[in-house]
């Protein structure tokens, strides 16, 4: 639940050169030169990006309000294919649009795509569901590098040190090696330019003591060394009094480009954070509390949030939920001539979470219950556990490929081959206490007490897991006419898992722990065919076979008996009509996944048998003049469980897929330059229907919708004040349930 909230903000943009986005030729184009370069579109938000360096399809990304059609952002595959002759749907959020409405993080700006829609837990802060599915099923990456399961290791990015967000729908595991049937996030850091110097700055203040900050700039140091560095802080009381979430993210890149041939590129992203520690408010049984609030729920079991509990803080008074993150990065580029090109990416992963709170809640509704102490609890008390876990990871890993344009007969032909090969040591700790219950505190004005200490805590249980992953890939386009292009690619893996869990003695248990050796298959295939030259339609045909995508490091033997297998079907239609001012996508598509691994607990899984989803999604962009623009999208999900028991009390099968929304839409609006004047007005409503909320489907979280406005006042050349009113109606909604975590 989300109340009304007011930000102003402030961006400052010193830039020597024009912006401007390159595009990487089309292979399959007759009419492509090697770079084109095109004038920017449309009226934008100050502090624009610089413009970049063509040095190649790794740094391109494309800007302006929405990508055009001709741009080649990297999640699409290594063959450097352009959104309109990729058989597949691909949305990119670009920098400047994040900053204009006002998105902090990029899971704000993900929510924008069709169809996508976000949220979290305790245990995995930043979850995105697309397509009927979520958590690892969704692929999150970080400049192309895979980090591990989106559940266990994904936070909360800040926008600021973002060049895009870049959004592939369905499974991409023919290009990613790794479970990704919902679809692939890439958020691309910004790089340096050699064009001039740049400098952005950002400082916002807003409701609940609301701080969002950053400053970054690029600089050349020569004329074949770069260097871009970017700075910014999130904090913020939270809506509930005792959350204080905060986060720091710095990033910095240096570019060396010593020839128009080679280009090197050195990352590194220091990330550390404390998550909001509010889980949110007990479900309780209104027959006994009364006091019902409406709109945000319904349960065939009577259960719902009574006003008493609204903006009640629940945790302990000194919960954590932190991590540090820190990960360098290697890109490395030779373009031997104009038909060969080699990237190698090396890359080093160290983080260190940790959570230590009371995350799950109970409502009391008779005696009998005792907590920890063997105190009796009152009915009509919130009981509570307590739950830490201490997670390390260490990854190393590396990517190279060859792309390789020739002529089969005549007919043009790229081809990409490569390999990639990653280590992944995973140690995660943990404890409860002995009881069921650890403490209780009062339903309508609970006590803040601190984290305490419970028998069964201490020592803790460790389970150390090992991954080693080793993949062959290659990927290929074929231009049979000018406009008919083949894509294919194919993938095989390579994989080793070592899960141990050791008691907490010390003891090695040989009941739970597995070992698992497992080598997956992918392949898709599809035709692109331009009806006009801006206009193509496609079809696509993908499998996957990879890890059954939940949390891997919860698995235990018996739990993980075999790969996941996953096939998709997709058609769609791309046009740019009228002159360009008129961008339009359309696609259709059927997804069926088998032996699929959900969380039915903070520290259980289960298999399900099958999960069906099918839906279309629309998404258009409109600039009917200098003055006017509109953009939305809408999404239709229809996602279902096949043979699916959870436990042995519920279930599942047929039932709805928690937290996935039938519909999902969006609409901006923008006056720019309103009289003349150095103003721009815009509004933008975002609206979700219903979801259930457990496995069941015996609760349902209600549809709802959100309006926000905002006023940007170009006050001086390259510095722009924004006003913004989120969620205008302040109407309260429930954004994600966890069917991990029950009460």
């Amino acid at each position: 639940m989300r109340p009304v909230s007011y930000a102003l903000s402030l961006l400052f943009g010193i830039s020597c050169a024009p912006a401007a986005y390159a595009a990487t030729p089309d292979p399959s184009d007759p009419k492509a030169s090697p770079v084109q370069t095109h004038k920017k579109r449309g009226t934008q938000a100050a502090a624009p990006p610089a413009a970049k360096a063509a040095a190649g399809p790794e740094y391109i990304t494309a800007y302006g309000k929405t990508a055009p059609l001709q741009a080649t952002p990297v999640v699409g595959g290594k063959l450097g294919l352009s959104i309109q002759h990729t058989p597949g749907t691909i949305n990119v959020v670009q920098h400047d649009v994040m900053m204009q409405r006002g998105y902090a993080q990029a899971e704000q700006a993900a929510d924008s795509a069709p169809g996508v829609s976000s949220g979290g837990s305790p245990g995995a802060p930043a979850q995105l569901m697309m397509r009927g599915f979520s958590g690892s099923q969704v692929l999150m990456l970080h400049d192309g590098q895979y980090f591990g399961p989106t559940t266990m290791v994904n936070r909360p990015q800040n926008s600021f040190n973002l060049e895009s967000v870049q959004v592939l729908k369905g499974p991409s595991s023919v290009l990613y090696g790794q479970g990704a049937v919902g679809g692939t996030v890439d958020m691309r850091t910004r790089t340096p330019t050699f064009d001039g110097p740049h400098a952005n700055a950002l400082i916002s203040y807003g409701s609940f003591n609301t701080w969002n900050a950053g400053v970054g700039g690029s600089v050349p140091i020569t004329q074949t060394l770069a260097l871009r560095t970017d700075f910014s802080r999130t904090s913020s009381d939270g809506f509930v009094k005792g959350a204080d979430p905060h986060s720091d993210d710095f990033t910095t890149t240096l570019l060396w480009k010593p020839t128009s041939k080679f280009t090197a590129r050195l990352s590194m992203d220091y990330l550390t954070d404390r998550l909001s520690t509010y889980y949110g408010t007990p479900l309780v049984d209104l027959s006994q509390t009364g006091g019902r609030v409406g709109g945000l729920l319904s349960s065939s079991k009577g259960l719902g949030i009574t006003r008493a509990s609204l903006w009640r803080y629940y945790n302990v008074r000194d919960g954590k939920a932190g991590s540090v993150n820190a990960t360098p990065t290697l890109h490395l580029d030779w373009r031997v001539n104009s038909h060969v090109l080699f990237h190698n990416s090396s890359y080093f992963i160290y983080a260190k979470r940790r959570w230590n709170n009371a995350e799950s809640l109970h409502y009391i509704g008779s005696p009998g219950s005792t907590d920890a102490a063997g105190n009796a609890i009152a009915p009509g008390s919130i009981s509570r556990d307590r739950f830490y876990v201490y997670q390390n990871q260490h990854q190393v890993g590396d990517t190279l490929h060859g792309q390789f344009d020739f002529s089969i007969f005549g007919m043009k032909n790229r081809f990409v081959l490569g390999g990639d090969a990653y280590y992944l040591r995973f140690i995660r700790n943990r404890g409860f206490p002995s009881a069921n219950y650890a403490d209780s505190v009062s339903l309508v004005s609970p006590e803040v007490t601190p984290l305490g200490s419970f028998a069964g805590e201490y020592p803790y249980s460790k389970s150390p897991t090992t991954m080693v992953q080793a993949g062959l890939f290659l990927e290929d386009v074929l231009t049979i006419r000018d406009n008919l292009r083949l894509v294919g690619g194919f993938r095989y893996d390579w994989l080793s898992l070592d899960r141990q869990n050791y008691r907490q003695n010390g003891q090695f248990n040989a009941g739970t722990s597995f070992k698992g050796h497992y080598n997956p298959s992918n392949f898709r295939i599809g035709p692109v065919f331009d009806i006009t030259k801006n206009v193509s339609v496609y079809g696509v045909y993908t499998t996957g076979e990879d890890p059954p995508g939940s949390n891997l490091f919860v698995a235990n033997r018996g739990q993980f008996t075999g790969l996941s297998h996953s096939r998709q079907g997709e058609i769609g239609v791309k046009a740019s009509l009228w002159d360009g001012r008129f961008t339009t996508t359309l696609a259709l598509y059927d997804i069926r996944r088998t032996r699929i691994l959900v969380a039915t607990g903070p520290d259980t899984v289960a298999t399900a048998g099958v999960q069906k989803s099918r839906g279309l999604e629309w998404q258009g962009d409109l600039a009917l003049n200098r003055h006017w623009s509109l953009s939305g999208n809408v999404a239709y999900t229809y996602s279902r469980y096949g043979s699916f028991r959870p436990n042995a009390s519920v279930d599942a099968s047929g039932n709805e897929v928690p937290n996935v929304p039938a519909v999902t839409a969006n609409l901006w609006a923008i006056w720019s330059r309103v009289g003349d004047l150095p103003l721009d007005l815009g509004a933008g409503m975002r609206y979700v229907s219903a979801r259930k909320g457990d496995y069941a489907n015996t609760l349902s979280m209600k549809d709802y919708a959100l309006v926000n406005v905002f006023a940007g006042w170009h006050a001086y050349k390259n510095i722009t004040v924004y006003g913004r009113i989120d969620n205008i109606g302040n109407k309260r909604f429930i954004q994600w349930a966890d069917t991990g975590y029950s009460g």
